[in-house]
């Protein structure tokens, strides 16, 4: 499997494969443990990137900033399980003046989705393409995500966002998460909710540059 470059309204995708999961001939041909360093090595760059838009360092492969209406901004890169030696990022909004007992993607998706509606996974099975792969993402996040995460800082925006997901889960018979629904029944609150951001900055286990 080699990695595929496409264009979708205006961005070049790089380092990204057509299927995500490799067959078992392919994975063998993979050197593993020099792949793990080409995605360390890499996420290295990223990390840097990330800190330079504010974020910090949380877990193993993820990001965090906390906004100025009290809303995570959350990042995290997902390897695929079962060795293929590709990754897709996941992003999502959590607000931290709802009550959480563990953290959930409150508000997000998929990189890919913000590019081209579709799901998109990266590769890093040698140097070059980890370096491709790398670059591609943050060049990603400049022009897709971090706009995104702009546009939803005011609680009219998420609101809508909100009802939206609502409408939009209503349609096949779903509903909002329970916290989601909490969000939204709070969300034009102006009471003090810092015991509960306290909380939360605790149970998330959060940098302490987060709280």
């Amino acid at each position: 499997m080699t990695a595929t470059t496409d264009k979708i309204a205006g961005f070049k995708l790089q380092g990204n494969v057509p299927v995500h999961i490799r067959s078992e001939t392919e994975m063998e041909s993979i050197d593993k443990e020099a792949a793990d360093g080409y995605f360390k090595d890499q996420k290295k760059k990223l990390d840097l990137f990330l800190k330079q838009k504010g974020f910090e360092k949380y877990k193993t492969n993820a990001y965090a900033r906390r906004n100025e209406i009290d809303v995570l901004e959350y990042i995290n890169l997902q390897k695929e399980q079962y060795g293929s030696k590709t990754f897709t990022v996941n992003y999502a909004l959590i607000p931290l003046y709802v009550p959480h007992s563990f953290l959930s993607y409150d508000l997000g998706g998929r990189l890919g989705e913000l590019i081209s509606d579709r799901d998109i996974w990266w590769d890093y099975s040698d140097e070059q393409i980890a370096e491709a792969s790398f670059i591609n993402i943050m060049d990603a996040i400049e022009a897709f995500l971090l706009p995104w995460f702009k546009e939803r800082e005011n609680n009219e925006t998420l609101k809508k966002e909100l009802l939206k997901e609502e409408q939009k889960r209503k349609s096949y018979g779903g509903r909002l998460s329970d916290i989601q629904s909490a969000w939204l029944n709070v969300i034009d609150s102006k009471e003090d909710h810092f015991e509960i951001i306290s909380s939360n900055t605790a149970v998330f286990r959060l940098p302490k540059k987060l709280h």
